[in-house]
């Protein structure tokens, strides 16, 4: 494998039947299959990652690939903790080749962000511009970050530390972070700043603060991760509700300028939705907010077809997101390399998701 790389072998004593675990994951879950190499490895490659299991006498050896360093400390998260839900043990001394990361040092992608500014930018939706020395690293794959702030925001913070096994330590007890990825909504390199917008609900830690943030205050960050591209410019299918649109947004903004296909979102109820959206080569539908989660998945169905669309994006409502999926995989035929659908919250569910 070429680029940002590393390597381990987990100490298990079955290592082929932990490499049938992570295959029926990444099939069941990502929809993704391994190819067999000359040597016996199984094998993937995707948008810049590459994975790869051999078994060998001493355990199963791991190969991971990333675009940098950064979104790499998210692949060996995953990496460990599968590892760790069958054998706590084997995770714990799980040890990467190229590591850099000093035990107790905050993880290479980790920054504290400062508050520049919080504003209403439309009824429902809190815009928080945040500042940092370097947010060039923050935008160099993927649009979104991991935000964090302790679960009792009366407390001082205490940041994630890199363990031994290559991944952060999370602080427990009652210095416990809570933890969501929030898209990036506009970056300014020159100014050191990026928007973030959150939909305001009631029972969300991160929309409480995101509604009262104020000039000066700090919060911790982690990315970016996520989507640098569409996979393909012809058939997309974007759609979101309130708490989806700053994503949606950012699709629109990564897709190819001869992109076709058609963009499904809730309109705010006292703002223009072409204000908010950029200008795109899709056709936009806009639906009132209490019409979209009784229509778009209709929208769906009538907008797309299995052969002609490349790529499908939902976020928003769990139950929506839910009846999206089967419509993308079964009716549509697409996999997880090209289709989305993910629950941003559920209705009945205070502060699901946020």
């Amino acid at each position: 494998m070429s680029g940002v790389s590393s390597e381990t072998i987990i100490p298990v004593s079955d290592p082929a039947a932990m490499m049938g675990m992570f295959i029926r994951h990444i099939k069941d879950d990502h929809g993704m299959e391994f190819d067999v190499a000359g040597d016996g490895s199984r094998f993937l490659e995707h948008d810049g990652f590459g994975l790869a299991f051999k078994p060998e006498p001493q355990g199963l050896l791991v190969r991971i690939k990333g675009p940098n360093p950064g979104v790499l400390i998210f692949f060996k998260e995953e990496i460990v903790g599968h590892v760790a839900e069958v054998d706590q043990s084997a995770a714990n001394n799980i040890r990467w080749s190229g590591e850099t990361s000093e035990v107790g040092s905050l993880p290479g992608n980790f920054k504290v962000l400062r508050v520049k500014s919080s504003r209403m930018i439309f009824s429902g939706m809190q815009r928080v511009t945040l500042t940092h020395e370097d947010v060039a690293s923050m935008v160099d794959h993927g649009i979104h970050i991991r935000l964090m702030m302790p679960l009792d925001p009366t407390r001082t913070p205490v940041w994630p530390r890199m363990a031994e096994n290559g991944i952060p330590r999370w602080p427990q007890g009652e210095d416990k972070l809570h933890a969501r990825f929030i898209t990036l909504r506009h970056v300014r390199l020159d100014d050191g700043e990026v928007d973030i917008d959150i939909a305001l609900h009631e029972g969300g830690l991160i929309s409480d603060w995101a509604e009262k943030a104020k000039d000066g205050e700090t919060v911790g960050a982690m990315g970016p991760a996520g989507a640098a591209r569409l996979p393909t410019s012809k058939g997309v299918f974007l759609a979101g509700d309130r708490t989806g649109l700053p994503a949606v947004a950012r699709m629109m903004e990564i897709a190819e300028a001869d992109a076709t296909g058609h963009v499904v979102v809730a309109m705010p109820d006292d703002g223009d939705i072409e204000d908010y959206l950029p200008s795109s080569p899709f056709h936009v539908h806009g639906v009132p907010p209490k019409r979209f989660e009784n229509q778009v998945v209709d929208m769906a169905r009538e907008m797309t077809k299995p052969g002609e669309t490349g790529f499908a994006f939902f976020a928003g409502e769990f139950q929506n997101a839910q009846d999206l999926r089967t419509h993308f995989k079964d009716t549509l035929g697409l996999d997880k390399t090209t289709q989305l659908s993910t629950a941003y919250w559920r209705r009945g569910v205070p502060g699901f998701g946020s």
